[in-house]
C-alpha cells in the first residue's frame, strides 16, 4: 500500500500539493434528526464544493445549515424551489436589497427599507435586524436561447448584534 496507483492518481489528482500523487474530498451529509450520514460521496480534490451538493426533490421539508464555501444565490433559489430550507451566514461581498421590514423599532430607528445592507449595518444601532432582502443572480437558461439570465429571489436576512465582538452576525434564511 506504499506506492499510489497511476490510476487512482489520474482519477483522484491531487490538488495542493506536487509531491502527493492523488488526493480526494469527501463529502458528508449528515442528517441531525436521523443522528447519521444522509449521504456520503468521494470526489477529486479540485472538485468545488458546490458541485458535490445536488438539490433536488430530496430537500422538501428539510432544513439545509450551508457553509459559506456552499453561499450561492442560485443554490438558496434551488433549495426553495424544491420545498426546502436553508440558513446560512451572509458573504461578506453579498450586498442584498431590503424590500421589507419584519420587526419595528421605536424610537429614532432609521429607515432601512430600499436601501442596501451595506450602507445601514454600520449605522445601526437595534440588537435585532430582521427584514426581507432581495438578491440577485444569474440562472442557466436551458431552453437554448441562451447560457444565463439574471434573476432574483427574496429571503429573510436576520442581524443579531453581538457585543464581544462588536459587531452584527448576519444570516440568510427561508425560513418564515
Amino acid at each position: 500500500a506504499g506506492a499510489e496507483s497511476p490510476q487512482r492518481s489520474r482519477a483522484f489528482p491531487a490538488a495542493r500539493s506536487r509531491t502527493v500523487a492523488a488526493g480526494v474530498k469527501v463529502s458528508l451529509l449528515v442528517s441531525a434528526v436521523a443522528n447519521s450520514p444522509k449521504s456520503i460521496s468521494i470526489h477529486p480534490e479540485s472538485t468545488n464544493e458546490l458541485k458535490t451538493l445536488r438539490i433536488g426533490p430530496w430537500i422538501k421539508d428539510r432544513i439545509l445549515l450551508i457553509d459559506l464555501g456552499f453561499y450561492k444565490h442560485l443554490l438558496f433559489a434551488k433549495i426553495k424551489d424544491n420545498g426546502g430550507y436553508f440558513v446560512s451566514r451572509l458573504k461578506g461581498s453579498a450586498d442584498p436589497l431590503i424590500v421589507d421590514v419584519h420587526n419595528m423599532c421605536r424610537g429614532n430607528s432609521i429607515d432601512v427599507k430600499g436601501k442596501y445592507i451595506s450602507e445601514i449595518l454600520p449605522k445601526l444601532k437595534r440588537q435585532v435586524l430582521d427584514v426581507e432582502v432581495e438578491v440577485s443572480f444569474k440562472k442557466p437558461n436551458y431552453n437554448g436561447k441562451s447560457k444565463t439570465r439574471m434573476d432574483t429571489e427574496q429571503f429573510r436576512l436576520v442581524a443579531v448584534y453581538n457585543e464581544d465582538e462588536e459587531k452584527y452576525h448576519v444570516y440568510l434564511t427561508n425560513i418564515t
